[in-house]
C-alpha cells in the first residue's frame, strides 16, 4: 500500500511497535534543543497539537531512524530537519488526525474483542510458550509510561484509520487503464515526414551594412564585455566558535548556534558601515579575496576560476542576490558557515561595432538559413492543409529535401530527434504539423497507429506495469481524499511555533 498511506493510517502492528520497541526507551537521550512549552503548533479537525506533543513525536521518529540505521549513528535536530523528517512528522500527524475525525464521523467502530485479540497475538506480550502474559503486558506499558487506556485507544484509532483508507483505495482494479497506457507506451506510429537541416540551406544574398547595425543593436548584450564582480567570502568554523565562547567541544548544537551568532554580528557590523576586512580581523575569522569574476566563473584572462569552497551555488548568490557592498545571510557550508560580500561591481561594456562585424555577418547568415527553412516548412504545411499529397507538396517546394514516406517509428527510435518523436506521439491522425529541433525543421503527418498486443512474452512486464499503475492511481486518490478532508475539517499551522525547529 502507499508509503504515505501507511504512515498516515498505521496498522496496529506498526503502532504497537512504536510504543514498545526501543524508541520510547532512548529518545529522551537525543541531543537537541528543548521546545518545552504549551504553544499550539497545529490545530487539526478542532484538536490542538502542542509544541511538546510535536517535539515528542519528532524525537520518537529520530530515535526510530537511528535504530533503523544502526545504534552508532546519531542525528541532531538540525540534521533531522534538513533530511525532511520534521515535515514528514507534521504531515503524518495531520493525516492521522484527519482520518480519526472522518472515521468517527463515519461511525467506524472497533470492538473490544478485536482489540483483545490483537494484544493477545502480539509476540512482545507473550511468554516463552507463546501465551499472552498479562504481567509482561503491564510491565511494558508501565516501563514506557503508557496507560492501558491510551494504548487501547490508539490501537482502536489505528484500526479505524486502516479500515477507512482501505475502503477508499484498496479495491482499485487498474487493468483496463493500465492496458491502455501500456499499449500507448509501447505503440508505433506510421508517419510521412520531411526535414530541413538549417545548416544545409543555401543563402545567395549578402548582408547590408544597416542590417548588420540593426542586428548589433538587438544583440548588444551578446557583444559586450561581461559584468565582473570583486567578491570575497568569510568562513566561520567550529574552532572559531570555540575561541569566541567557552563551549564544550561535544556540544555541537551550541557550537553551531555560536557560528551563526558570529556571522550575524559580522553582518550587523558591515551593514553599519564597518570595513569587511577589518571586521573579519576583529572577529578573528578567515576572509578570502577572489579575483574579478564574471557570472560564468571566469577570470578576466578567460580562464575558469576554481575554488572548492566558493562553488557555483555561492557564485549565483553573489551575482543574483547581492548588490555592490552587499553581504549575504549566514550560509550553511557543511562543517562551516560562510558569508559572501560583493566589494565592487564592474558594469558590462559593449564592444565596438567594427570589432564584431564578422560575427554579426555569421549571425545574419544563420538567421537567414533559419528563416528560409521555416518558410519552406510552412509552405509545405499550407499545401498539405489544402489536401495536397505529401510527396507532391514536398517536391513542389524542395526536391532535395530529406523525405521519408510511411516511415514506421517506435517510441525509442534513435533515428529521429527526441523533440520530434514527442510531437509525433502527441499529435492526432492525419493532422499535419511543424516542429523544430535545434538544427532541423520537420513537417510530418501521422498516418497510422500500431498498438502492440499483450502476449505471454509481455505478460510479466505488463503485470509489473499494472502494479505500478495501481500505486499511482492509489496515490492520486489518497491525495485527493486528504485534500477533501483538509477542507472538511480544517488544518491550521502555527508557523511561529513550528519555525523554531528550522533555526
Amino acid at each position: 500500500m502507499l508509503k504515505k498511506l501507511q504512515n498516515a493510517s498505521e496498522t496496529w502492528v506498526s503502532r504497537i511497535l512504536l510504543f514498545i520497541i526501543g524508541a520510547s526507551f532512548v529518545f529522551w537521550g537525543i541531543s537537541g534543543q528543548n521546545m518545552a512549552g504549551s504553544d499550539v503548533a497545529l490545530k487539526v479537525a478542532g484538536k490542538n497539537i502542542s509544541s511538546v506533543e510535536l517535539e515528542d513525536e519528532f524525537k520518537r521518529q529520530i530515535a526510530q531512524m537511528q535504530s533503523a540505521m544502526g545504534g552508532n549513528i546519531n542525528f541532531n535536530y538540525k540534521q533531522a530537519v534538513q533530511m525532511g523528517l520534521l515535515d514528514q512528522v507534521i504531515n503524518n500527524m495531520i493525516y492521522r488526525l484527519l482520518l480519526d475525525a472522518e472515521a468517527k464521523n463515519q461511525g467506524i467502530y472497533v470492538t473490544d474483542e478485536k482489540i483483545y485479540e490483537i494484544i493477545q497475538n502480539t509476540k512482545e506480550f507473550q511468554d516463552e510458550k507463546g501465551n499472552f502474559s498479562p504481567e509482561k503486558f503491564a510491565y511494558i506499558l508501565e516501563a514506557n509510561n503508557v496507560s492501558e487506556k491510551n494504548f487501547v485507544d490508539e490501537i482502536a484509532n489505528s484500526i479505524a484509520r486502516e479500515i477507512l483508507v482501505n475502503a477508499i483505495v484498496s479495491n482499485i482494479d487498474p487493468t483496463n487503464t493500465a492496458e491502455i497506457l501500456y499499449k500507448q507506451k509501447n505503440e508505433e506510429r506510421i508517419i510521412d515526414v520531411v526535414s530541413f537541416k538549417v545548416a544545409n540551406e543555401k543563402i545567395t544574398s549578402t548582408p547590408k551594412e544597416e542590417e548588420l547595425k540593426e542586428l548589433y543593436q538587438l544583440n548588444l548584450a551578446k557583444f559586450s564585455q561581461p559584468e565582473y564582480r570583486k567578491i570575497s567570502y568569510i568562513t566561520i568554523s567550529a574552532n572559531d566558535a570555540l575561541k569566541y565562547k567557552n563551549i564544550k567541544k561535544e556540544d555541537t548544537d551550541a557550537i553551531y548556534k555560536t557560528m551563526i551568532e558570529i556571522g550575524e554580528n559580522i553582518i550587523d557590523e558591515v551593514n553599519g558601515g564597518a570595513n569587511i576586512t577589518e571586521t573579519a580581523k576583529t572577529f578573528n575569522v578567515k576572509k578570502v579575496d577572489l579575483p574579478d569574476l564574471n557570472v560564468d566563473g571566469k577570470k578576466r584572462d578567460g580562464n575558469l576560476f576554481k575554488d572548492k569552497t566558493f562553488t557555483q551555488k555561492y557564485r549565483d548568490i553573489a551575482f543574483f542576490a547581492l548588490d555592490e557592498n552587499g553581504i549575504s545571510d549566514v550560509l550553511d557550508n557543511g562543517d562551516n558557515v560562510m558569508l559572501i560580500f560583493v566589494e565592487k561591481v564592474f558594469e558590462p561594456r559593449p564592444k565596438a561595432f567594427e570589432t564584431v562585424k564578422s560575427e554579426l555577418s555569421k549571425m545574419w547568415y544563420e538567421n537567414m538559413k533559419i528563416s528560409q527553412a521555416s518558410m519552406k516548412a510552412n509552405e509545405i504545411l499550407a499545401n498539405l492543409n489544402k489536401d495536397e499529397k505529401f510527396s507532391t507538396a514536398v517536391i513542389n517546394v524542395d526536391k532535395s529535401a530529406n523525405t521519408s514516406l510511411n516511415t514506421k517509428t517506435g517510441r525509442f527510435n534513435n533515428s529521429f530527434d527526441a523533440n520530434f518523436l514527442t510531437k509525433v506521439f502527441s499529435e492526432d491522425l492525419n493532422k499535419p504539423f511543424i516542429t523544430k529541433s535545434p538544427d532541423v525543421y520537420y513537417v510530418a503527418v501521422v498516418r497510422g497507429v500500431i498498438l502492440p498486443t499483450i502476449n505471454e512474452k509481455d505478460k510479466a512486464e505488463f503485470e509489473k506495469f499494472k502494479t505500478s499503475e495501481q500505486k499511482n492511481i492509489s496515490d492520486n486518490i489518497f491525495d485527493d481524499y486528504m485534500s477533501y478532508l483538509y477542507n472538511k475539517y480544517g488544518v491550521k499551522r502555527n508557523d511561529k511555533v513550528i519555525s523554531r525547529y528550522y533555526q
